[in-house]
């Protein structure tokens, strides 16, 4: 999505962003300041990282007029009778005990994707995304759901006369591993009268022999049921 053209909008008209993060940070270099959002957030899973950690950047003047959310240990310097004062940033957000064995297993997988270096991630997910377009493309009855001309290594696609749900369960058995139904987007869905949509999903450790196995695979579906 072309979030910065957005962010600038809403700056026009005083109007705070959060970018929530988590589907475009493993994929590409992200410069919060460029982007120019107050917030920005993302889950540690979708980085290699472990589950139940993630990470919200926030602007140091809107942190520090933000009241806790959350009341514990390390959140404070001081507590008597007659008043609280609350602990510098970023403590003040981080009551109680923290997640620490997800933290360094977070910054791990933080560590070995910027050894591979975010910008040859995305150049050679690119790739994948350019051969996947072409070689689905060239399969009679599919058609393929967003073509932004600068869109994330995801192809969503349906295939004439057969359920989304249905070529998963025969991809599964092909070995092929892609996501179906509405992927959390109802609302799109709805806007364009489809149902559902199955999606193949690229990153770093896919190889375009995987997406030759794909298309095989779709093509034994189609075979199978007679599409």
């Amino acid at each position: 999505m072309p979030v910065a053209k957005y962010v600038a909008v809403a700056k026009r008209q005083g109007v705070p962003v959060l970018l929530d993060g988590a589907q475009a940070i493993p994929h590409a270099p992200i410069d919060v300041q460029a982007l120019g959002c107050d917030f920005y957030c993302f889950s540690g899973h979708k980085m290699l990282g472990p589950t139940g950690i993630g990470v919200l950047y926030g602007r140091k003047d809107l942190l520090e007029r933000m009241p806790p959310w959350q009341g514990g240990g390390d959140m404070i310097l001081s507590v008597t009778f007659e008043k609280t004062t609350f602990n510098q940033l970023p403590w003040k957000f981080e009551a109680g005990t923290p997640h620490i064995a997800g933290a360094i297993g977070l910054a791990a997988a933080i560590r070995y994707l910027e050894a591979i270096g975010m910008d040859r991630i995305a150049a050679y997910e690119h790739e994948l995304l350019t051969y996947a377009t072409e070689r689905l493309s060239q399969l009679p009855g599919l058609r393929i759901v967003g073509t932004a001309p600068e869109k994330a290594a995801v192809i969503s696609f349906v295939l004439d006369g057969i359920h989304p749900h249905d070529i998963g369960t025969i991809l599964d058995t092909e070995g092929v591993a892609i996501r179906t139904g509405h992927h959390c987007a109802m609302p799109v869905m709805d806007f364009f009268k489809v149902p559902a949509t199955a999606r193949a999903s690229f990153a770093f450790y896919n190889t375009f022999e995987e997406i030759d196995r794909l298309v095989a695979a779709l093509e034994h579906t189609r075979r199978l049921l007679g599409a």
